[in-house]
C-alpha cells in the first residue's frame, strides 16, 4: 500500500507540474499577443492618404466588434462610446448631421437604412458612413431627415428583411427604406455552399441542443480550445491557409450565382408587399466591390489578390442581377456594382469596403436617386394635412 501510495504521489506531482507549466505557456503567449499584435492592415490604405486619425480609429473598430444575441437576427453589436465610433444601447451606430435650419418646419421624413458592415460603416468615421452623408446630402437640399443606420457587420439582405419586420411590428414605420447589400450575400453563398442563408450557419449548427447532447458537449469544449493563445500561436506558425480555389471547384457556381440572385429577388418581393400594406418607399443598391475597379492602386492590387478567389462568382452574381427582372412598380432597385469601374483616385480600403471618400460619392449618387422619393412623400404629407 505504500508503494501504491508514493506512485499516487508521484502522479500528483507530475500532473500539478504538467498543469502549472501549461498555464506559464498560456500566460506567456497572452502576453505575447497583447504586445505584438499586428495592426489592422487597412491603416496602409492609401484611400486615406497618411490621415492621423486613422489608426486610432482602426483601434476603436478593433475594440468594439464585440455583440450580444439578438433573437431572430442573431447579433447586434454591443453600446460603445469613443472618438470615431459611437454606437447606442440598441446596438445602432450614430448618424452625424445637421438638418437645413430653414427645413426646420417642414414634415419630417423617416428613413431607414439596412445593409451590412459596408452599410454600418467599416473604414468610416461616424460622420461619414453613408448614412451621414446621404443626411447631409438631403439637408443641403432642404430635406428634413431623420436617418436610423440599421446596418450591421456580416448581415445578409434576410436578417436586414426582418430586421424591418421587427420596427414594424412595434409600430417603428419610416417613410423610406434604403437597402445597401452585395458582398455578404455571395460571401455565404461560397462559404457554404448554399444561397439563402446568414454566414457562419454551420456553427450555429453544431451548437444546437449542445446542452443536451454528450456528443455535442464534447466538440463545442474541445472548440473551445482554439481560443487558447497557445493553440492560436501553433496555428499561425505551423497552420496553413486553406485552398480557397481548389474548394470552389466542387461548386457550380453559375448555378450558385442565380440562386443568390433568386434568394434576393424574392426578399424584394416580400419588402415591397410590406411597403405596400405599411405605407413607405423601398430603394434598393447593389453595392460595389473592388473586384470592378479597372484601375487599382497598388494598395488595392494587394487587396484584390487577397480575395482574388471570389471574382468569378462575384461576376456571376452580376450577371444575374442583370438578366432577372428585380424591378416591381415603384420599388426601385440600382444596380453600383461597376460604380467605380474607372476611378482612378483610391477607394477601397479591402475588397469590399470604401473609405469616407467612396461614401461621399456613393452618398452624392443615394441622394440623386430618392430625391424624387422625398419630394413624393412630402407631398403625399401635404395632402393629408387638414
Amino acid at each position: 500500500m505504500r508503494g501504491f501510495f508514493n506512485r499516487l504521489k508521484d502522479i500528483w506531482v507530475i500532473a500539478g507540474i504538467t498543469i502549472l507549466l501549461f498555464i506559464l505557456i498560456e500566460l506567456f503567449f497572452r502576453i505575447y499577443f497583447l504586445f505584438s499584435s499586428n495592426p489592422d492592415p487597412r491603416i496602409q490604405a492609401d484611400c486615406y492618404n497618411n490621415a492621423d486619425w486613422v489608426e486610432a480609429y482602426y483601434s476603436e473598430f478593433n475594440a468594439c466588434n464585440e455583440s450580444s444575441w439578438k433573437p431572430y437576427v442573431y447579433w447586434r453589436r454591443n453600446p460603445f462610446k469613443g472618438t470615431y465610433i459611437n454606437i447606442d444601447d440598441d446596438g445602432i451606430r450614430k448618424t452625424i448631421y445637421q438638418n437645413n435650419p430653414s427645413s426646420d418646419y417642414d414634415p419630417l421624413i423617416r428613413i431607414f437604412m439596412f445593409g451590412g458592415s459596408a452599410m454600418w460603416g467599416t473604414g468610416a468615421r461616424d460622420e461619414y458612413t453613408l448614412a451621414s452623408l446621404l443626411g447631409k446630402e438631403l439637408s443641403k437640399k432642404g430635406f428634413r431627415v431623420q436617418i436610423t443606420n440599421f446596418g450591421e457587420s456580416g448581415y445578409v439582405n434576410t436578417q436586414e428583411l426582418i430586421e424591418l419586420q421587427l420596427e414594424l411590428r412595434k409600430g417603428n414605420i419610416p417613410d423610406l427604406v434604403i437597402f445597401y447589400d452585395g458582398a455578404n450575400d455571395l460571401f455565404s453563398t461560397l462559404q457554404q455552399g448554399k444561397a439563402g442563408i446568414p454566414q457562419n450557419e454551420f456553427n450555429r449548427m453544431k451548437q444546437f441542443n449542445t446542452l443536451t447532447n454528450k456528443k455535442r458537449s464534447a466538440l463545442v469544449f474541445f472548440k473551445s480550445l482554439q481560443t487558447l493563445a497557445t493553440v492560436k500561436f501553433i496555428r499561425q506558425k505551423f497552420g496553413s491557409e486553406p485552398d480557397r480555389e481548389a474548394a470552389l471547384k466542387e461548386f457550380n457556381l453559375p448555378k450558385l450565382a442565380e440562386e443568390t440572385i433568386g434568394v434576393y429577388n424574392e426578399n424584394l418581393r416580400l419588402i415591397y408587399a410590406l411597403s405596400e400594406a405599411y405605407g413607405f418607399h423601398s430603394v434598393f443598391y447593389w453595392q460595389p466591390l473592388l473586384f470592378n475597379k479597372n484601375i487599382r492602386t497598388e494598395y488595392e492590387n494587394t487587396e484584390f489578390e487577397k480575395m482574388k478567389w471570389a471574382s468569378q462568382f462575384a461576376g456571376l452574381t452580376i450577371e444575374n442581377l442583370t438578366d432577372d427582372e428585380i424591378h416591381l412598380d415603384n420599388l426601385d432597385f440600382y444596380d453600383l456594382s461597376r460604380f467605380f469601374e474607372n476611378e482612378t483616385a483610391p477607394v477601397y480600403v479591402d475588397w469590399c469596403h470604401v473609405g469616407e471618400y467612396g461614401n461621399s460619392k456613393l452618398a452624392k449618387q443615394i441622394a440623386q436617386n430618392v430625391i424624387p422619393v422625398c419630394d413624393s412623400i412630402l407631398a403625399k404629407t401635404e395632402k393629408q394635412l387638414p
